[in-house]
Parts: structure tokens; sequence; C-alpha cells
């Protein structure tokens, strides 16, 4: 892993926050709208956090280290975002593991990993969370009414 390498991954994980401001955008289900907050906050705050990290021990980057022509898989699902985020880091974190002075990163990529799997599982309770809404929306209508 190399300092350029590792800019391309920051900027991945950049674009794959952006991507979840798409999704929060386009989306009708109120539970979506506010994981994607949640998600993006996530995506960043690792970012920023892998990338201070890592340039400790890999030397500062030079500007030229970041390229604005990244790409990722685009998808509208939030949960398939959060495994593609998975994905992205798990070759960064195999060739880290093992290696004493990456053992911060890999724990860093252990605890992100964790929350990303945790919001993939929250993203599939569309459903109940609409009817929540619902039926707490009726449950004001109805007091404001009385």
């Amino acid at each position: 892993m190399n300092r350029k390498e590792l800019s391309n991954i920051v900027m991945k994980l950049f674009l794959y926050g952006d991507m979840c401001k798409m999704i929060h955008y386009s989306t009708r289900k109120q539970h979506c709208h506010v994981l994607c907050d949640t998600v993006r906050d996530d995506i960043t705050e690792f970012a920023d956090e892998l990338a201070e990290q890592a340039y400790g021990i890999l030397g500062k980057p030079l500007f030229t280290d970041f390229s604005l022509r990244n790409s990722v898989r685009k998808t509208s699902d939030i949960g398939q975002l959060c495994k593609n985020v998975v994905n992205l880091l798990e070759p960064v974190r195999s060739q880290m593991e093992g290696k004493a002075k990456f053992s911060g990163i890999v724990s860093l990529m252990d605890d992100f990993k964790s929350k990303m799997s945790k919001n993939a599982y929250l993203a599939t309770f569309d459903g109940v969370s609409s009817t929540l809404i619902k039926e707490c929306a009726d449950r004001v209508v109805d007091d404001y009414l009385l």
C-alpha cells in the first residue's frame, strides 16, 4: 500500500458519501432518508480518520496523489452501498493485516465494517419504519383534533 493507492481509496470513499446524498434526495422513505445521512457521516468520518492515520505512516500525500477520475459502483440502495464500501476496503485491509505498523488502521477498518454492516441491516427495515411513521402521524393528528 502506497500513498497514491490510499489516496484513491480515500477519494472513492468520498464518492460513496456523495452517492449517499443522491439516494437521500431521491428517496421517499423517511427511514432511508435519515439513514442516508448517518451512512454519509460514517463514511466521511472514517475516510478522514483513515487518511490521517495512514498518511502518518506512509507520509504526507502530494496534491497530485489524488485523482478526480475515480469511479465507484453506482446503486440507489443504501444497504448495497454499505456493502460496496466494505468490499472496497477488504483488499486494503488484507494488505495491512499482520503488519504491526498498520494494526491501528486494521482496527479502525474493523470498527467501520461493523458500522456499515449495522447500517446495511437497518436499510432492510423501510417497510416497518414507514408503518410506524404513519401510525405516529395519525396519533399526532388525532391528538391535535381532540
